[in-house]
């Protein structure tokens, strides 16, 4: 499964100390209408919130980290979910100790400072539905 996308802008910028990262970058891809696209980021956060999707029992282990961390990578992408904007997110953290975790970025993940990269794609976007096979919400075929 796979569609071509066209690309004509790039938008690039950061957002403010103390701003929810997701709560930010939605507001961007409200304010500019993208609906279909990619996200990256680097920076570092005050504290955040994680999850990870346990396959077994089909559902999202969520996990606080109340202490400063580094974004060494955030990546994800844009569509369509419940007929809204749905951006799917991934971070990896690293602590002070050059470890590191990661899984799905949730909301309550604050900005120390924070630079991103969101790319809009031309054209028609993803959907995301319920997978029976998965427990998950993927890409409609």
């Amino acid at each position: 499964m796979f569609r071509e996308f066209q690309i004509n802008r790039i938008y690039q910028g950061g957002l403010d100390k103390g701003a929810d990262i997701l709560e930010g970058l939605f507001g961007v891809m409200k304010q500019h209408r993208i609906s279909a696209g990619i996200i990256s980021g680097i920076g570092a956060v005050t504290e955040a919130r994680l999850a990870y999707y346990n396959a077994e029992t089909r559902t999202y282990e969520e996990k606080a980290f109340p202490e400063p961390l580094e974004i060494v990578s955030l990546k994800g992408n844009i569509s369509i979910k419940d007929d809204a904007v749905c951006p799917h997110l991934h971070a990896v953290l690293s602590r002070s100790a050059f470890t590191a975790v990661g899984g799905h970025l949730l909301p309550r993940t604050y900005v120390f400072a924070f630079e991103f990269e969101i790319i809009p794609f031309v054209g028609e976007p993803f959907v995301r539905e319920f997978d029976e096979a998965t427990g998950l919400f993927l890409w409609k075929k």
